[in-house]
């Protein structure tokens, strides 16, 4: 899933219990597995080498592209999670599930530049819990606006 799909429902999840931070982090960082394993369509990363293969950093245009495109699929979701969600006394929840519903696909990179445990391990069961069933454009994306839009609605009603 693209980020934003995944911090909108990491801030859905912090909606329903936001006095409990552990628990919104906890949760909201699971949600992101759980998710992910729903067949979908993610955004070519350009300076990715080969999934997996160590990756060092270079400084290129094809960096810059996927830095900028993953900042602002990252703020979006932040900003609608904070839209749908938050009030003033809920934000530090929202913003904390949002947050910890992306912080694996980051995690990944992470990992991919410095491929120790317990990176390794996190590496290995979000790539088993992740589909291997990719859907293509625009179905891939518009399946998960309404997965995002059906959670949220439900959260808004129940919540």
């Amino acid at each position: 899933m693209i980020l934003s799909i995944h911090a909108v429902v990491g801030g859905a999840i912090a909606s329903l219990f936001p006095s409990h931070p552990v628990l919104v982090a906890v949760a909201a960082f699971a949600s992101h597995f759980a998710i992910d394993a729903i067949p979908h369509w993610d955004y070519p990363l350009r300076a990715i080498r080969k999934p997996g293969a160590h990756n060092r950093l270079l400084a290129d245009p094809k960096l810059f592209r996927d830095l900028a495109l993953i900042g602002f699929d990252a703020c979006a979701g932040l900003l609608i999670a904070i839209w749908l969600f938050a009030t003033p006394a809920t934000i530090g929840a929202i913003v904390l599930g949002a947050f910890a519903g992306m912080a694996p696909d980051p995690l990944q990179v992470v990992h991919s530049v410095f491929p120790k445990q317990p990176l390794t391990t996190l590496q290995r069961f979000h790539k088993w819990f992740h589909t291997k069933w990719r859907l293509r454009w625009p179905l891939g994306i518009s399946s998960q606006a309404l997965f995002a839009a059906t959670v949220s609605w439900i959260v808004l009603t129940v919540g």
